[in-house]
């Protein structure tokens, strides 16, 4: 599924580790942001509990003072509910009220005159400065009433709309409501203007897909929860957890470092508590430092925090294809500067958690030895290589902890099959043959580091996403012929089990026969 790289002399590996950018300082810029949510009949049947409404009300919680919001309803047309809005006691509870607005009474899905109406909206009202993003949910296909006009105006997003959303520079993260909808253009909406495609299954899902898209474009600060329990430490100003619920009259409770249970009637100035059907959203100012426990909770729960104590990483594309090498790089940052203190670093352990798209996981070692993709010993920044080759969603929590603290930063992107164009012919993958003296130069590496010995111990743990790639000869296994020989040897078995009874069958009608003959002559 992905495969480890340790081959430093690889070229697409040489390439691509140059092009890891020097650790920079966190950008202070907000986002201005629209949520263009469907508002057509059918998302009555596939969203009967309007679970998008708290999903999207979760989203614009979760944006910062510096951010501002916007929401467009569409059906038939796109309709202003909500002009961007920054977040604030002044205007939180108007934000949050617009989301109820979104109905499921309108006729057509107009996804062409839904994108031209938030692209409108950012032209007009986006400050220099801000990122510009449209949030794009729906549940159906381009539906305006005429199937030639339906294909017209597809064709106009695929063509105009999208390069007009290229050149100004707006990433559009795209929401599947379920697989009738208008996927395969979805998904070229979001990669081609460099953003994120979801696709959830149900309602239940959709608050985990808002926070999937909060985490990719806002690039949050988190800490790693466990068991339910999560450690903050005395950096931490602020912490949001998101804490999902496996029914609606299940209630999430919150226990302290000091044993104390805490709960939604709790809230007050340093607590903050959001509940909905099937996630509660809870926000603690200046926490208490120790480990702190979720109570009640089922699925994932996430803890976004406020510190001077951060972990970056890379920029990372939100699409790739298979076979395609991404070098992971991440540091750790305070008061937005490096942190390169060895003593800080040496008792800190990176790696990255990777859930694959069947859900399976697997963890590999980050390290800052200047190879695997890491550009210089001992700078503070620590890399390895990946390459993925089965297609479909992915996700990486990379997580920094030492003894006194915890961090993790979460990387959402979707690899997709690789274009006929671009696949390696077999005679590629024999190349490194050719040039014998460099392999053994690798192998010997290879085999004098620590990170060859992991993949392997991932590789037998977390065999359904077998961390290596598959060499030529393995590859070569024809399922075809595999089924031929079984239906030959099977059928070879059946005529021999036919011959066998076959004779047995003779054999016994002639003994049968023969006591006949015997009897006969006995009356005689």
């Amino acid at each position: 599924m992905y495969r480890i790289f340790q081959v430093s002399f690889c070229l697409g590996l040489f390439a691509l580790s140059i092009l890891v950018p020097a650790p920079a300082q966190a950008t202070s810029a907000g986002v201005d942001a629209v949520l263009i949510m469907d508002s057509s009949g059918s998302m009555a049947k596939n969203d009967p509990d309007k679970l998008r409404v708290p999903a999207a009300k979760l989203f614009m919680s979760l944006l910062g003072a510096q951010d501002r919001i916007g929401l467009i309803s569409f059906s038939d047309n796109g309709y202003p509910v909500l002009h961007l809005t920054a977040p604030g006691a002044k205007n939180n509870a108007r934000i949050l009220a617009s989301a109820d607005k979104v109905s499921s009474k309108g006729v057509y899905t107009n996804l062409y005159a839904a994108l031209v109406k938030g692209v409108a909206m950012l032209d007009k009202e986006a400050k220099p400065g801000q990122e510009k993003m449209l949030v794009l949910m729906s549940d159906g296909r381009m539906d305006v009433g005429n199937t030639d006009e339906d294909w017209t105006l597809a064709q106009k997003i695929q063509g105009e709309l999208l390069q007009e959303i290229r050149e100004k520079g707006i990433k559009v993260y795209t929401i599947a409501f379920t697989e009738a909808s208008d996927v395969d253009l979805l998904q070229e909406v979001a990669r081609e203007s460099g953003a994120l495609f979801k696709l959830a299954r149900s309602d239940k899902d959709l608050h985990e897909v808002f926070s999937a898209i909060f985490e990719s474009a806002k690039k949050p600060d988190m800490l790693p929860i466990e068991g339910g329990e999560f450690v903050v430490d005395a950096a931490i100003e602020e912490v949001t957890i998101v804490a999902s619920k496996e029914r609606e009259d299940v209630r999430v409770f919150l226990q302290s470092p000091d044993g104390k249970k805490l709960g939604s009637e709790d809230a007050g100035d340093a607590l903050k508590w959001f509940m909905s059907s099937h996630f509660d959203m809870i926000t603690l100012k200046k926490p208490t430092t120790g480990t702190w426990k979720l109570l009640f909770t089922a699925g994932k729960n996430r803890a976004y925090i406020v510190t001077n104590m951060t972990l970056n990483n890379s920029p990372q594309q939100p699409n790739l294809n298979t076979g395609e090498d991404m070098v992971l790089g991440t540091w750790l940052e305070q008061d937005g500067k490096l942190l390169d203190k060895e003593a800080v670093l040496t008792n800190t352990h990176f790696v990255m958690q990777i859930e694959a798209p069947d859900g399976a996981k697997a963890d590999f070692d980050l390290y800052d030895t200047g190879q695997y993709g890491d550009k210089k010993v001992n700078d503070g920044v620590y890399s390895n290589t990946l390459s993925y080759e089965i297609p479909g969603s992915y996700k990486i929590d990379i997580i920094a902890e030492s003894e006194t603290f915890k961090r993790q930063k979460t990387v959402h992107f979707e690899v997709a099959a690789a274009p006929a164009s671009l696949e390696v012919p077999p005679a590629v993958e024999a190349e490194p043959e050719a040039a014998p003296e460099p392999e053994e130069k690798a192998e010997t590496e290879i085999d004098a580091k620590p990170v060859a010995d992991e993949a392997d111990e991932v590789t037998e743990k977390a065999e359904p996403i077998a961390g290596q790639k598959p060499k030529k000869k393995k590859k070569g296994v024809n399922i075809g012929m595999a089924i031929g020989v079984f239906v030959g040897v099977n059928m070879l078995l059946g005529l021999i089990g036919f011959g066998v009874w076959w004779f047995l069958k003779k054999r016994k009608q002639k003994a049968a026969a023969d006591g006949n003959d015997e009897e006969t002559e006995e009356e005689e």
